[in-house]
Parts: structure tokens; sequence; C-alpha cells
């Protein structure tokens, strides 16, 4: 059996003591003769914020078709920001085989069709000022001039669309690549 001196049960006391913070806490600091008061507890939430939990499925989808039809009418309180002019647009890549030869399984349906074009157009807008967010169900776009917050008809792949800036036209145009459940039997 081992026996530890006095000098070694104190490091170890010492080794196993918790470290010091090393940012001073609320009951480190000296105390002031200020008194920091809050009112958020006070002020009641906005009636539009407080959100109703659905009882039933045809409430939940009352009420998520009602957040689709706020989502497309974006602009109305945002002061002097518009909702720009946009199209959507299928895009099918197409080859010979497809075209004349009709081997392909591609029909001229959206079914077969890989992208999704958004044409937004934003006169008097420049490319610098343009902050455009992308995710897999809807883009948000804001600039000094405009906004738009779009729910898209089909699922995208954010990582695999692309953007660009027509400056001759001030269009912005997305080349959006659709991820469809079923692409597998279309392509």
């Amino acid at each position: 059996m081992v026996e530890f001196t006095p000098i070694q049960m104190e490091k170890l006391v010492e080794l196993l003591r918790p470290p010091e913070p090393e940012v001073l806490q609320g009951d480190d600091l000296t105390p002031s003769g200020y008194e920091i008061t809050s009112s958020r507890d006070q002020v009641p939430p906005p009636e539009n914020s407080v959100k109703d939990v659905p009882k039933t499925i045809e409430e939940f989808e009352e009420q998520e078709a009602r957040e689709a039809n706020e989502l497309e009418q974006v602009g109305g309180g945002l002061g002097d920001r518009k909702v720009p002019e946009y199209t959507m647009n299928y895009q099918q890549s197409v080859t010979a085989e497809d075209v004349f030869l009709q081997i392909g399984p591609k029909t001229p349906s959206s079914a077969s069709c890989e992208n999704l074009i958004v044409k937004i157009k934003m006169p008097g807008d420049k490319k610098e000022n343009v902050d455009l967010s992308v995710d897999t169900s809807s883009i948000s776009i804001n600039s000094s001039r405009y906004t738009l917050r779009l729910p898209l008809p089909h699922s995208i792949n954010p990582d695999a669309s692309k953007a660009n800036w027509n400056t001759t036209e001030e269009t912005l145009i997305l080349s959006l690549k659709l991820e469809r459940e079923f692409d597998f039997v279309n392509f």
C-alpha cells in the first residue's frame, strides 16, 4: 500500500479542485448603485404573432393554406419596397434521341423537366444590392427596392442551382435544379 505525504495530499486536492472561472460571473461583481430593469414581459405580444395550435387535420391544412397565401402576399408593411414581377418556366434537357428518334423516356410534360427557371425583373436595381436566399421549398429576395418570398411548386436542390444577373434587362435569373421523388422513373 502506498502512503501519501501531506505535501502530496495538498497537491492531489489542488489537482481535483474545480478550476476557477476565467470570466467573472454576476455574483463575483461588486454591486453598483444602478438598478437594471426590463419591460419585455409587460408589453403584450402582437395579436398576429400568437399562433393557434390546430386540433384537427382540417384546421392544420387551413392554417397552412393561410400561411402560404401570406407568403405570396409579400410587400405589405415593408415601406417603399415592392414585389417584383416574376415568371416561372420549366426547362428540359432534350437530345436528338428524344426529339427525332423518340427512344428516350422523356415526354413533353413537366414531369420530365430537370430545372425550374425563375426570372425576376428588378428595374432600377443592381446585382450588388440583391440579397438572395434559397432553400428546398422557397426563395427569398431582398434589395433596396424590392422584396419577394416565393414558395416553389416543387422541392429543389439549392446546392445544384445557379443564379445569374442580366444587366441589360435588370433581371435576376435563377436556374433551380428540381429534386423529385420519382426522377429515376422519368429519366
